[in-house]
């Protein structure tokens, strides 16, 4: 068997770094040009995220990331695609309680991507996406809302189905979602905000240990 078809998680992985490696040298030579250095460099950030995605898939599953840190990354992976041109102008509202933990950081990563990527369909013209993290009682409960025009009532129910969607995606984003949610003891529910001003998205987790404050 040739080194490329390894299909165990290391070889892919070793795979994947080799192509993000391809990346590393194109935005080099972009970096060179002035008019490319914030492309060049939300490449590099991409290309870093890539790598951190790989090592987190082949390390343990009982670690545990704090949530601001995995929301950091989400919003950045949305602030560099903007650098590339791929959306409205977008800001955050980021209102979240320290020391909420989660397990497998690359897959809420994507959860709040997904999310977010959502939120700036509904709103071709720009807006805010609004994050509220709290741990109440024994369970953590994260929302994502946005200003959009919000959820098709036809839709609602079947929202998070493969390949229902109401805004001209592919339908499989939401799905992830709540399969991801749900396999980390969770739910998701999705509905639209009072006053017609966009959709909101609240997931219910179990609580997990806090994490300690640095320098404890």
């Amino acid at each position: 068997m040739k080194p490329t078809d390894d299909l165990t998680l290391p070889g892919l992985v070793h795979d994947l770094n080799n192509v993000l490696q391809t990346l590393v040298d194109a935005a080099d030579l972009l970096s060179g040009d002035p008019r490319w250095t914030k492309l060049s460099a939300a490449i590099l950030r991409s290309v870093e995220r890539g790598k951190k995605i790989g090592a987190s898939m082949q390390a343990s599953g009982a670690s545990r990331t704090p949530f601001e840190s995995i929301l950091a990354n989400a919003i950045a992976f949305v602030e560099d695609s903007l650098i590339a041109g791929r959306g409205p102008e977008i800001a955050f509202e980021c209102d979240v309680e320290r020391g909420i933990l989660l397990g497998g950081n690359w897959a809420w990563e994507r959860v709040l991507i997904n999310l977010f990527l959502n939120a700036m369909r509904a709103m071709p013209a720009g807006g805010t996406i609004q994050v509220r993290a709290r741990r109440k009682g024994e369970c953590n409960e994260i929302v994502v809302s946005d200003e959009g025009s919000g959820i098709p009532p036809e839709i609602l129910e079947r929202l998070f189905h493969p390949h229902i969607s109401g805004n001209g995606s592919s339908g499989l984003g939401l799905h992830i979602v709540e399969t991801v949610v749900k396999q980390d003891g969770g739910e998701v529910r999705a509905a639209n905000r009072p006053g017609g001003i966009g959709a909101e998205f609240t997931i219910r987790l179990p609580a997990r240990p806090r994490a300690r404050p640095a320098g404890a």
